[in-house]
């Protein structure tokens, strides 16, 4: 935890009460999805967010799991997030989406940094327990995801503090998140709300196999028809 500018508390991550939220949106249920977390709709979030007015950076990163059971192009990505300390949305000027090799379990490298300007098509959900919910999405991503293999994906918001934003909590994957708050790394046993979609792009299925083999033995047969 760090005090910034004006003595004001900065909080790694906000845990709601558990009461009934509202029918919400989801981030699951997009077309050619790859994988999906859904949002669990009870109002915790953990902070990630570049501070571009208050002095302290890149205070916070959460970073997500993933992985394919079918080589694919990751195109899209869709995700939720919420504003707290205050629970007032904030003016969000860009986002660094940033998918990482895993080491040994946890983020490695970098693989793939996309920097895109703007909110990312921020969209309102709904309130949760108090704090104002919202969907983004990015595309045009056309990342070479193998199968079978672990990475690990995060979402940092241009952000100046005050407020504070964070990756909203989901259901559906291992129950294991990380986070990097100011320098210290904590693992998390969360899931985070986000999709992938994308195209496949493994070896035709058996059966086309078959028609192109039978197609090109008929064009054999066409060419020695022709020949002789």
């Amino acid at each position: 935890m760090n005090f910034g500018r004006g003595k004001v508390v900065l909080l790694a991550t906000i845990f709601a009460l558990a009461v009934s939220a509202p029918s919400f949106a989801n981030v699951c249920g997009v077309a050619n999805q790859l994988y999906c977390q859904e949002f669990d709709g009870t109002g915790n979030a953990f902070a990630s967010q570049n501070d571009t007015t208050g002095g302290n950076g890149n205070f916070a990163t959460v970073y997500d799991n993933f992985t394919l059971g079918t080589a694919a192009t990751v195109d899209s990505l869709h995700w939720e997030g919420e504003y707290f300390n205050p629970p007032n949305q904030g003016q969000i000027t860009a986002w660094t989406v940033t998918i990482w090799s895993d080491n040994g379990g946890q983020p490695g490298a970098p693989l793939q940094v996309t920097h895109v300007d703007g909110t990312a098509n921020e969209t309102f959900d709904g309130i949760f327990n108090g704090f104002p919910a919202y969907t983004y999405s990015v595309s045009g991503l056309g990342f070479s995801a193998d199968a079978g293999v672990q990475y690990w994906i995060s979402e940092v918001p241009d952000l100046g503090f005050p407020p504070q934003w964070g990756n909203s909590s989901g259901t559906g994957g291992d129950g294991v998140a990380f986070q990097d708050f100011f320098g210290t790394r904590t693992q998390l046993a969360a899931d985070m709300a986000f999709a992938l979609d994308g195209g496949n792009v493994g070896v035709p299925e058996p059966g086309t196999l078959v028609m192109l083999g039978t197609g090109v033995l008929g064009l054999a047969g066409a060419i020695r028809r022709k020949l002789f």
